[in-house]
């Protein structure tokens, strides 16, 4: 018998009462199916973007448990609705992500590193080309995606506080290593909004790493430390640190630097199993905001 604040239940309360404690407990479960951070209704524009995207290519999705693309996105609050810039596209693995995300309500740009940093390499060649990589692929990009560089003295890629965020993703080696960190710094300041956001993934190194950021660069790496300085000598406030990326595995001491690890396993069949084993690089994951006085 169930029992009221009066007594006990009619037989037909009785039977209102247990079928709402059986349909509170099918919602329960059915919430508890989706995973964290997800509606019942496939989730949301996020979630979509990186579980329920047809552009995405099969060894993207693979990679996923090294990069965590969802958990990367919620961290820097990164939604539908903004302009992002991302920063050194490259093969277009964020860029899969991105630009489905941002097409309907926000807007894509992509801004790859300015081939006249680069001249004498073939490399240049395909920054140059960057600009036909959207436009020869509007279905993925939209119609409003933008195509860009960033880091060459004098541009403005994008206009002055336009941005919301600038997403730089284990690029930011490359900005010491070819000598336009602080073109490439300051024109993310420029673009951004205030209390716009500059997000850093980068291949971390120790703390005591041999030499400043001149030398371990060369390896790809940055002593976390000394870039979050160099970042906020420039105005910015570190606001968040992640270890989504953290991967303690990586020992940090390989031959071809960085690259020796997946994807690009650069020493070629020695010791490729125990570098896939190892998996991809430990990296910091640093959410920077412009603040402005």
């Amino acid at each position: 018998m169930v029992l009221s604040r009066s007594g006990l239940l009619s037989s037909k309360s009785y039977g209102r009462f247990f079928a709402l404690v059986l349909i509170g407990s099918l919602l329960a479960l059915s919430v508890a199916s989706v995973p964290r951070g997800v509606s019942a209704e496939e989730g949301d524009a996020v979630w979509r973007a990186v579980h329920r995207n047809t552009f995405r290519e099969p060894e993207d999705a693979a990679r996923d448990s090294h990069r965590h693309p969802e958990d990367v996105l919620r961290f820097f609050g990164i939604d539908e609705t903004m302009t992002v810039v991302e920063v050194n596209p490259g093969g277009g693995w964020y860029s899969r992500i991105l630009a489905p995300l941002l097409k309907d309500s926000g807007l894509y740009v992509g801004l790859e590193h300015h081939p006249n940093l680069y001249e004498g390499y073939t490399y240049a060649d395909r920054l140059r080309a960057y600009p036909e990589t959207i436009d020869s692929n509007r279905a993925l990009y939209g119609s409003r995606a933008v195509a860009g560089w960033i880091g060459n003295a004098g541009d403005t890629p994008q206009p002055a506080e336009s941005v919301d965020v600038v997403l730089v993703v284990r690029a930011m080696h490359n900005w010491v290593r070819r000598g336009f960190f602080d073109h490439a710094i300051g024109q993310s300041w420029d673009m951004l909004k205030p209390d716009g956001v500059l997000a850093v993934v980068q291949h971390r190194a120790d703390p005591d790493a041999h030499g400043d950021r001149h030398a371990t660069t060369r390896r790809g790496r940055w002593k976390q430390a000394e870039l979050i300085a160099a970042v906020e000598a420039y105005g910015f406030r570190l606001e968040a640190a992640s270890d989504i990326n953290a991967n303690p595995k990586d020992a940090k001491n390989y031959s071809q630097g960085v690259w020796t690890l997946p994807p690009v396993l650069a020493a070629g069949d020695e010791n490729r199993a125990a570098m896939r084993a190892i998996g991809e690089s430990d990296r910091m994951t640093l959410k920077f905001v412009k603040v402005v006085p």
